[in-house]
């Protein structure tokens, strides 16, 4: 059994954001999911393969009105955020286009982890590992069936 303490903490987000309505937008979204198995899915597996700190990560859309991007992640909420940006900036300008975004520019560091922040809905319950959330308040609850282990341990475990 491994010690939490050993291991960085294993931290969710839960980016969330409301899709506009008007037929422009869904054009958009029809565009995003025609080609996210043959050009979105590679960037963001290759991204995710070389950051070796994601564990899981998907893109949800929920009745055309929501749009989702989840993935649980170790180290600390702002080198996460930053390195997403610069590895996937045409991805994610291609999601934020789909919400109200006034005043984003996701060229900008600062700029891109606040809006990540402000649109990271909570997990209900409450951490049992002691992780913070971006503000530093108590994370939602995140299973770990893995005890606090790292990607990098993981994958080092199974000889990769």
């Amino acid at each position: 059994m491994y010690s939490l303490r050993r291991f960085p903490k294993t931290h969710a987000l839960n980016l969330t954001l409301p899709i506009k309505q008007d037929a422009e937008t869904l054009a958009k979204l029809r565009n995003l999911e025609a080609s996210f198995t043959e050009k979105v899915q590679p960037a963001i597996a290759a991204a995710l393969k070389q950051s070796r700190i994601v564990h899981f990560a998907r893109v949800v859309v929920i009745e055309d009105k929501y749009i989702q991007v989840i993935t649980e992640y170790e180290g600390t909420h702002q080198e996460y955020t930053e390195f997403f940006r610069r590895a996937l900036t045409p991805i994610f300008a291609a999601i934020f286009s789909l919400a109200d975004t006034t005043g984003l520019d996701v060229n900008d560091p600062n700029a891109f982890f606040e809006f990540s922040k402000n649109h990271n809905a909570r997990s209900l319950g409450t951490a049992t590992d002691g992780s913070t959330d971006i503000s530093g308040n108590p994370s939602g609850w995140l299973f770990s069936a893995y005890d606090g282990m790292t990607v990098a341990d993981i994958l080092a475990k199974l000889g990769k």
